[in-house]
């Protein structure tokens, strides 16, 4: 079984033409040759009857053989055309293929010119029939694959042709179809860099029989931000090697973006030093990270699934719940609770419990929370209110029982430096002061040891520079460098930063320039003078410590007193200079 081949031979020599025909009707029966003489009969009969190819002379009268293939190719593009002609020469040839030749033949003596003759028409006409029919099957799998956003494609075994992809390609690869075909492997010039020798080995393994299944950034002109999932499979023929190779590629950069995203944020997660957890909508454990293990005794296979419920109290579930619904309906982005929980050996810790929800859209997905511990700091406040109570009893009565003593000594010295003059008497009188000065401050002690009042937004320059004015003295300057606004007892929070000026200048000697700044989470004061020992820090808060002959010893106690009443947290360092930084962190 065969399919006819209709065949119109051009030549101006009829007897010519009348003797190739017949030699290629015998060489090949499935060639059916009609002749025409000149190339206007030639374009006649092309628009009249369907042909499979043409033969055409070079040497014709009026419009030579590549005149005659230039009109051909303005009425059909892809019909084969074969110059057949006794008249050859590379210019000739040349001239022929930058026309758009099919084959080029010179006529040579004998009867072995028309199977050769032959064997090109046929082939020339297979060649055609098969692009017709790969594109016509292209068309089909188009069609069927029109609605899907995959990449579906076809190579064969060595991927040196490519045999079918859809249209997705263009959009996701971001290089057209025609390049693909031109370049069977341009696809790996749009794929990132760093990922081509990955594919080119997975190329090799799947020429070599092998499914491969892997994912990959693509498209140049976005900056390889694409991500695609390829997954491929071999076909092999009877004789078991690879024929074709299939498959398909999906974008999934909005997945591999979530995924990334949520891999970031477990990363983060894990990395903080402070206790983490998540919670499901629930309430039940859905994720903890190594520093809440380590501080609970729950390691996340144990905890996670469990409710709430089982490592806290139903006081606390319930105050949790409660800021939940309260987050839901406000715009506040989270909010704190302290709360004791009860870890895997049965001790109770303190913690605050920084809640905030997970994003969500439009339905309630739950909560995360940041825990830190604050046992220690519950034991301190705890500690200073006794120690609070046992000072303002000593306080009590160092008022009642010395300043009734000390105003009839002071009275009495009154009369006596009336009476007589002597520096022993004006030594008298700086103690009475100096007694004075350590009642007062005994007292302020115990007065700032009371609960804070009610707090408001206040502006740390504007107390900064009403509590410097209370102390300021010869040759000490202020420099207030912050803008921040602090939650605080307006009068308590100058009373700490009077203490603290007053400590600057009395160590310096009065010459002595106090800072007052920002840092993340608090302020600092710092002063350029001549520093605290590191073997002295860890006493400097205690009531009654004092390196100076003049000092009580309560100034830094007063201080912490004040902070850790408004929840601050202190920290002493050393400026660049080696003075004192002191830092107070409240976020």
């Amino acid at each position: 079984m065969y399919e006819p081949i209709h065949v119109l031979h051009l030549d101006d020599k009829p007897a010519f033409a009348e003797l190739t025909a017949t030699f290629l009707e015998r060489e090949e029966d499935s060639l059916t040759v009609e002749t025409e003489h000149s190339t206007t009969e030639g374009i006649d009969r092309l628009r009249e009857d369907d042909f499979d190819c043409v033969v055409s002379d070079y040497d014709m009268p009026k419009q030579d053989g590549i005149e005659f293939l230039r009109a051909v190719r303005r009425e059909c593009p892809s019909l084969p055309f074969i110059l057949f002609t006794g008249k050859g020469s590379e210019e000739v040839a040349s001239e022929a293929i930058s026309a758009g030749v099919t084959e080029y033949l010179q006529k040579e003596p004998g009867t072995s010119q028309y199977e050769i003759l032959a064997n090109r028409i046929t082939n020339s006409v297979e060649q055609r029939r098969a692009q017709a029919a790969a594109a016509e099957a292209e068309q089909r799998l188009q069609s069927l694959t029109g609605n899907t956003n995959d990449i579906l494609w076809m190579f064969n075994g060595d991927f040196s042709e490519l045999l079918f992809v859809n249209s997705p390609y263009e959009e996701i690869w971001g290089s057209s179809i025609e390049e693909l075909r031109a370049d069977s492997l341009s696809f790996i010039e749009n794929i990132h860099p760093d990922d081509r020798e990955m594919v080119r080995y997975y190329l090799e393994r799947l020429s070599a029989g092998e499914s491969v299944d892997h994912e990959y950034r693509v498209n140049a002109a976005e900056g390889y931000s694409r991500w695609v999932w390829v997954q491929g499979e071999p076909i092999f023929d009877d004789d078991g090697d690879v024929v074709r190779v299939v498959g398909f590629a999906r974008d999934i950069t909005d997945r591999t973006e979530r995924k990334r995203d949520l891999e970031r944020y477990e990363s983060m997660v894990e990395a903080s030093g402070d206790p983490i957890y998540t919670l499901d909508s629930q309430g039940r454990f859905t994720t903890v990270n190594t520093a809440f293990s380590q501080l609970t005794g729950y390691s996340g296979e144990s905890i996670v699934g469990k409710h709430a419920s089982e490592v806290l109290s139903d006081e606390y579930v319930a105050t949790g719940e409660q800021l939940v619904k309260s987050l839901l309906s406000s715009p506040k982005d989270n909010a704190t609770f302290e709360l004791t929980l009860q870890t895997a050996t049965g001790e109770s810790i303190t913690c605050e419990n920084h809640l905030a929800l997970l994003p969500f859209e439009d339905e309630f997905r739950g909560s995360v929370g940041v825990l830190r511990d604050i046992s220690e700091r519950v034991t301190q406040i705890r500690h200073l209110r006794n120690e609070r109570d046992l000072l303002d009893e000593f306080a009590g009565v160092v008022s009642h029982d010395l300043r009734s003593p000390l105003t009839v000594a002071s009275g009495r010295l009154a009369l006596a430096q009336e009476e007589f003059e002597s520096e022993h008497l004006d030594a008298i009188a700086s103690a009475h002061d100096r007694i004075e000065g350590l009642i007062r401050d005994l007292l302020n002690l115990a007065r700032e040891g009371e609960e804070i009042g009610e707090t408001e937004p206040v502006r740390v320059a504007d107390i900064a520079t009403r509590g410097w004015h209370t102390v300021v003295v010869s040759g000490a300057t202020i420099a207030i460098e912050t803008d921040r606004s602090v939650e605080a007892d307006a009068s308590r929070f100058q009373q700490l930063l009077e203490n603290l000026f007053r400590n600057a200048i009395q160590h310096s000697g009065g010459d002595v320039t106090v800072t007052v700044g920002d840092i993340e989470g608090g302020f600092y004061v710092a002063d350029d003078g001549p520093g605290i020992p590191d073997d002295e820090r860890d006493q400097i808060f205690k009531a009654g410590y004092t390196t100076s002959t003049d000092g009580s010893g309560l100034g830094l106690n007063i201080v912490r007193e004040i902070a850790y009443a408004h929840g601050w947290e202190i920290e002493l360092s050393s400026t660049t200079d080696g003075g004192a930084r002191f830092e107070f962190i409240y976020e």
